[in-house]
């Protein structure tokens, strides 16, 4: 008949599993160290990159909202405007008059439908707008305006951080393709073409 073996008492079944179960001080702090210098060396880039982040969420919406205004005059076949208000900071878009004609009333007598401003990113300002043919608009308000097929001149529109005006971001805007190019720069120059070629009429 065989006999079983004794187990042995628990104490000496988990000592072994009790000893490898923590972590030395050693480790806790290696472990502190070594986020430690992680933390030191991600925190002082973090600045840099929320500031580009604004500009580039603004020249994302003003992109956007170009290219449907463009889209906005092709498929209705009329006129339509980005308004840019470079003293606020702020864009809004005019779209055309409703038909909503009666006999005694004229199409151009049809007041367009102004959409309410909207801001841009804070910190975030308009620069300029316009070309270097025709000059550009450095305050007040300017209208980015798209003909019946969708075409507008060759244009730029500039903007720039508050805090750090060395950051620039140049949208350049291809008036026949409706192209939107975005041109960074971190020395605060404006890329914009030198001179207006395809949609400059």
């Amino acid at each position: 008949m065989t006999q079983r073996a004794e187990s042995a008492p628990a104490d000496e079944r988990t000592g072994q599993d009790r000893d490898a179960s923590g972590f030395t001080i050693i480790e806790v702090m290696v472990t502190l160290m070594i986020i430690g210098l992680i933390t030191g060396m991600i925190l002082p880039n973090l600045g840099a990159f929320v500031p580009k982040a604004r500009l580039d969420a603004a020249a994302k919406v003003l992109s956007a909202n170009i290219d449907h205004m463009r889209s906005e005059a092709r498929i209705q076949g009329k006129r339509c405007a980005l308004e840019l208000d470079l003293d606020r900071g702020m864009w809004r878009r005019v779209l055309p008059p409703e038909d909503r004609l009666t006999t005694d009333q004229d199409v151009d007598s049809l007041e367009p439908l102004y959409e309410d401003w909207t801001d841009l990113a804070e910190d975030v300002q308009i620069v300029s707008v316009g070309n270097v043919n025709e000059g550009l608009g450095k305050a007040g308000t300017f209208s980015l305006v798209f003909d019946h097929n969708g075409n507008t001149a060759d244009q730029s529109v500039v903007i720039r951080l508050k805090s750090d005006p060395t950051m620039v971001w140049t949208i350049n805007i291809r008036g026949l393709t409706g192209q939107c190019e975005v041109i960074p720069n971190f020395e605060g120059k404006e890329q914009m073409p030198d001179e207006v070629s395809e949609g400059g009429f």
